[in-house]
This record gives C-alpha cells, structure tokens and sequence, in this order.
C-alpha cells in the first residue's frame, strides 16, 4: 500500500505524487452519507428510502426535514455530490431499499399486487452486481449470480429483522425488487404486530 507522502514516478525532472492511498477503495461510510438528509438511528414510524452500507454492516435513513418527505428523497440525495436527479458512482457500495408504512403507496409493484394498508420494506436486487467486491457479474456466470442473489438476500433478511425488532404497530412484510418482475421475490416474509 502506498501513502500519500510517496514519490510515485518522476516526469520531465518533476516529481510526480498522488494526493490519495492506493490499494484501499473503501471510503468510511460518515464521509460519504450526506448528514443534512440522513440519520443513522432506524425508525418504523414514518416510511422513508434506505442505505445499508454492505461493508461496514451501518445502515441510513431519510431523516424527516421541513418540506421534505423521506420516502421521495433519492437514494443518491443522501449521498455527498448526489442529488434527486443526478446519482454518484458511490451508490454502488450500498444496498438500497425503501420503507413504506401503511398506506404510503400504491398500485401494484412489477404488476404483482401490493396490500399498501400494510407495512413493506423493499429491497432492491441487483443479480448482476457485487456490493462487496464493487464488480459487475457476467449474466452467463450463473453461479456467481446465485451466490450474488443470496448474499443480497440475507442483507435483506438482516434489515428485515432490525426493523421487526422495532416493533411496529402494523403488519410487515418485505420483498426483493429486481429489475424485472422475473428477477423479483415478493412477500418473502410477512409479520403480524406483537411476533
């Protein structure tokens, strides 16, 4: 690994140096969640958007603001450089999900039928692309893609069960949303009030 005090190569008679460490892409999570939108501290009371940051196991949400509603705040909002209409390659290292109370949605989700007077919590798959690594998975390579989709879904099942442990006054289900309905796992779980 390389510190920022290396010479990394010369050029012409000047010294070339990188401002930055190599070897390490991990940036601290606190870096790069934007404060003025989120908050570390998990709530059921209100429905909101989520990052779960796979590396570090924290997890974020939309904090609720005066004329903001934290259910239609992007995920890249939440992130320094990211804003409701523009991303940031930084999204790539969380797991993203969205956190409905009953009666917060509507209609039906990938055309599969939704009971929104319920509490949901979705978490978005992505078969295709490895959080933990940072990488893209060939859609031949079936194997590293099921074993991408499972590790999703225990990310999923361990956010489920933080929010389950807050106890919410409503039943609760959760769901794997990919981005086709072919790709997507609803009702993975359901759970009365008092379970």
């Amino acid at each position: 690994m390389l510190s920022a005090s290396r010479v990394l190569g010369q050029r012409r008679g000047r010294i070339i140096a990188f401002p930055f460490t190599v070897g390490s892409t991990h940036v601290p999570t606190q870096r790069r969640i934007n404060s003025r939108y989120c908050t570390a501290k998990l709530r059921a009371d209100y429905a909101h958007v989520g990052l779960h940051d796979v590396k570090s196991g924290e997890t974020w949400i939309a904090r609720r603001r005066l004329g903001v509603v934290p259910i239609r705040i992007s995920h890249a909002r939440m992130l320094h450089g990211g804003s409701d209409t523009t991303s940031v390659a930084e999204k790539d290292h969380f797991l993203c999900y969205w956190y409905h109370t009953p009666g917060t949605g509507e209609g039906p989700l990938h055309g599969y039928p939704i009971e929104w007077e319920e509490g949901h919590l979705m978490v978005r798959l992505d078969p295709n692309w490895n959080h933990q690594k940072q990488a893209l998975i060939r859609q031949s390579d079936t194997a590293k893609v099921e074993r991408n989709i499972d590790r999703q879904y225990v990310l999923g099942q361990k956010l489920f069960d933080q929010y389950v442990a807050l106890g919410p006054k409503f039943p609760l289900s959760w769901h794997m949303i990919g981005p086709r309905p072919a790709d997507s796992m609803f009702y993975v779980q359901r759970v009365e009030p008092g379970q």
